[in-house]
């Protein structure tokens, strides 16, 4: 197990009256990587906060502390060497000769700096290969912290190497116009070709010193700070009970910040023992907690009240470094300041709200930690969520907390056709097992409340994808669009930037959470009741039932919006031959359950352009209820979309009906098919008789269907199949239905609606197609007994023209 250690601060920033003491609580890789460079960056140890840091720890004031020091003694103390580069240079210029061997050897003398930088960071390597050795004997724990120590410093190493890179970068196509532009003249004198080389020579000279300043200047500025730091650092353990009852026992009348960098697993005993021994007499103190913040909603419940029991609310700062961006927090400054945006932001002028976290880095490394969270604890239920409510929560009130927390309650729970999961391919050979994370999703939520009543809002975020888009996109029905992006910063309306004039985004975003906490500003920081309601969406979210896609690795998944649902590589392809087998007697589709929903729709519609191909006669498709239906309405929305169904022409009739309110199947067929293909007339949508007191005439509806449908028959059914063998609402319990009625009221022997309206068995075979379509994972013992030729009321289903459309995984 890890050690904790603690890098203790004393800040000069008064809270109150008096010095307030900084404890930083985490690896000391972890804490180097957000803090030191953060040093390095922003001067932090020498202007900003006047910090000491003591205490010691039994390992770190020995070997730890030694090797700490070697690493930093290995970084380069002084510019580096450049003997000989000029006159190498001046050679150069004087064969002038041929053109083409001026830039050929201009670009070899380039290259000397780029040797002589690769060469420091080897000396780096080498220096601490040796080191790395001495880790091996070195106790777990110092060799953890040393080596993430490392990693850090490798990074800044690969940033000193490309400012000179990126500098020479920026030379080179400038210098070869220049050399070009002399090429194409013909000098009349040796006085003026002489003036045109010293021109030309003075210019190569400025923009090497350029890139040679670049990287010499960042390595000394990380010297500087790496000593400072250095000197002012040591490690104190604080694991135990006795560890803080001994750093705590002779606190008197201060003010203490603990800034918890640790396992969430361990915030419960931490602050325990902050409050036991810490929290006494006049010592005042507060806590901050980096995310995640609880595993669900339970465990983040759990979390919060055990905090509030030990140390209050008013004393917990919960810290998610996103909201310390400087872009992020423009958001709601913009708002507030330009009234033209902030009235545009409503369901009147906005099409649609996208939140985009997508990052090229997959998993690599790290997926043993990202297995236990995915995509969804990771980045979206924090960071987008956040986000998203930066942008649509109300600014002009009094309490933009209040706002965030009204929105966050307002959003809807999304069903399995708003949600497209997906891993990428690499990720099994990542993790070292099989595993169904999903390591990318989109999904799409409605607000309740009225200002965003009926606007689609879309948040993603994945790994391995073809490149970083880190942004907020809100797309107006005018055209426009409001954009916030993070990588470059920017905010703009239809290109015109909002930033204030002179702002600038170079802040570390852990600095300015940490000055939050010392100022007690939570106004930017996450709040306890948004990230429970925050919570409570994305726990129905990871709950429901996903069917996980595959992407190829540092490739973006193609997600598109139809109506009411979220569809991933919507294509109108007809089903693939090598899917299409047989299954009892009849043919059958086996493929992913995502694709099953494209093949059924894909089917029906072309049903109906084949009928009115060959008569001008009315089309009468029938839908079956519950959950399954729903993947078929979004790639008929889908069609539709494109203006290649005439709906017009169509019937929409119900297999079955329970007769409830609360429960009917009326009410998807309405929300997430009529609603969303405007050219379906309701005129031509039959909806079974039911009402609040429950079933009601089925004669009635057994006359409209021979009125307007004289044959008696569907030309498409679309049926599902229950884990008890039933379909539409023939239960194995169910007295077969005579041939003369087409409908019936049936009681069933289930809890949920026993009264329910179903179309006989014979009706269904009279039609002139027929499509089962059986999905998720509890079907698979049905579809094993099926097989085997036991029989169940489906086993009544003959008909020439039947498909099975059949999950491939229960087979």
């Amino acid at each position: 197990m890890k050690l904790i250690h603690s890098l203790i601060f004393l800040v000069s920033i008064s809270w109150v009256h008096s010095t307030t003491k900084f404890v930083l609580l985490g690896s000391l890789g972890d804490l180097a990587k957000k803090y030191l460079w953060a040093a390095l960056e922003e001067n932090l140890w020498n202007t900003d906060l006047d910090v000491k840091i003591y205490g010691a720890s039994r390992h770190f004031t020995s070997e730890g502390q030694i090797l700490l020091n070697e690493i930093l003694e290995k970084l380069p103390k002084r510019s580096l060497p450049l003997d000989g580069l000029e006159e190498k240079l001046s050679r150069a210029f004087k064969k002038l000769s041929d053109g083409d061997k001026i830039i050929a050897d201009s670009k070899d003398m380039a290259n000397v700096l780029f040797q002589k930088l690769n060469v420091a960071g080897e000396n780096i390597q080498d220096g601490v290969s040796g080191l790395l050795k001495k880790l091996n004997q070195s106790p777990q724990e110092i060799k953890e912290d040393v080596s993430q120590l490392f990693e850090f410093v490798s990074g800044v190493g690969k940033k000193v190497l490309g400012s000179g890179q990126k500098a020479l970068q920026r030379f080179l196509p400038e210098f070869k116009a220049v050399v070009d532009d002399f090429a194409k003249k013909s000098p009349k004198s040796s006085d003026e070709l002489m003036k045109t080389i010293k021109v030309l020579l003075q210019h190569s000279q400025s923009r090497f010193s350029e890139s040679k300043d670049a990287a010499v200047a960042l390595l000394e500025s990380l010297v500087k700070t790496g000593s400072s730091f250095q000197s002012r650092v040591s490690y104190l353990q604080l694991k135990t009970d006795t560890n803080y009852a001994e750093f705590c026992k002779d606190l008197t009348d201060e003010q203490m910040i603990f800034y918890l960098s640790i396992p969430p697993s361990a915030y419960i005993s931490v602050t325990e023992m902050i409050s036991r021994h810490c929290q006494k007499n006049s010592v005042k103190i507060r806590i901050a907690y980096e995310k995640p913040f609880g595993y669900g909603l339970e465990s983040a419940e759990t979390l919060f009240s055990s905090l509030h029991h030990f140390v209050g609310n008013e004393n917990i700062f919960l810290i998610d470094h996103y909201l310390g961006k400087s872009i992020t927090q423009q958001i709601p400054l913009i708002r507030k300041s330009n009234k033209e945006i902030e009235s545009l932001l409503n369901k009147e002028n906005v099409h649609s709200i996208y939140v985009r976290l997508l990052e090229e880095v997959d998993c690599e490394g790290r997926a043993g930690y990202y297995d236990k969270s995915g995509v969804f604890r990771d980045m979206l239920q924090n960071h987008a969520t956040e986000l998203l409510a930066l942008i649509t929560a109300d600014v002009d009130g009094p309490d933009f907390t209040a706002a965030k927390l009204k929105l966050l309650q307002s959003l809807s729970k999304p069903n399995q056709h708003q949600v497209v999961a997906a891993q990428y391919h690499s990720y099994q050979e990542h993790v070292g097992s099989r595993s169904s994370t999903p390591t990318f999703a989109a999904v799409m939520f409605l607000s309740g409340l009225s200002r965003w009543e009926n606007v689609p809002i879309i948040m993603m975020s994945g790994k391995s994808q073809k490149s970083d888009q880190k942004d907020v996109e809100v797309n107006f029905k005018s055209g426009g669009r409001l954009h916030v992006n993070f990588k470059p910063p920017e905010i703009n309306y239809n290109g015109r930037s909002l930033l204030p004039e002179g702002f600038t985004s170079d802040k570390n975003p852990y600095i300015t959470s940490l000055k939050n906490v010392i100022k007690g500003d939570k106004t930017l920081l996450p709040d306890m009741n948004t990230v429970l309601a925050s919570w409570t969406v994305w726990d129905h979210v990871i709950n429901l039932p996903k069917n996980l896609l595959l992407h190829p690795d540092h490739r973006n998944m193609a997600v598109s919006r139809h109506g009411k649902f979220l569809i991933a590589g919507y294509t109108e392809n007809p089903m693939e031959q090598e899917h299409v087998k047989f299954f009892n007697k009849a043919f059958m589709v086996s493929d992913h359950e995502e694709h099953l929903y494209e093949h059924v729709a894909h089917d029906v519609v072309r049903v109906i352009k084949e009928k009115l191909e060959d008569s001008d006669k009315d089309v009468h498709i029938a839908v079956s209820g519950g959950g399954t239906i729903l993947g078929v309405y979004k790639y008929l929305v889908a069609h539709s979309a494109k203006n290649s169904v005439p709906w017009e022409k169509v019937h929409i009739w119900q297999v079955d009906e329970r007769c409830d309110i609360d429960h009917a199947n009326a009410r998807d067929l309405k929300k997430f098919l009529l609603e969303d293909v405007p050219n379906i007339s309701e005129s031509n949508v039959h909806f079974m008789p039911i009402s609040e007191t429950g079933c009601g005439d089925i004669t009635k509806y057994q006359e409209k269907f021979t009125s307007v449908n004289p044959e008696r028959k569907f030309n498409y059914v679309i049926l599902g199949l229950g884990n008890d063998g039933h379909t539409a609402s023939l239960f194995p319990t169910s007295k077969l239905i005579s041939e003369t009625e087409d409908f019936k009221h049936v009681e069933v022997d289930t809890s949920v609606s026993p009264q329910r309206l179903t179309v006989n068995f014979d009706l269904i075979n009279r039609s002139d197609w027929v499509s089962i379509l059986v999905t998720g994972s509890g079907k698979r013992d049905i579809i094993r007994d099926i097989r085997e030729g036991k029989k169940f009321p489906v086993s009544n289903v003959v008909n020439d023209q039947l498909t099975w459309f059949i999950d491939e995984i229960l087979l």
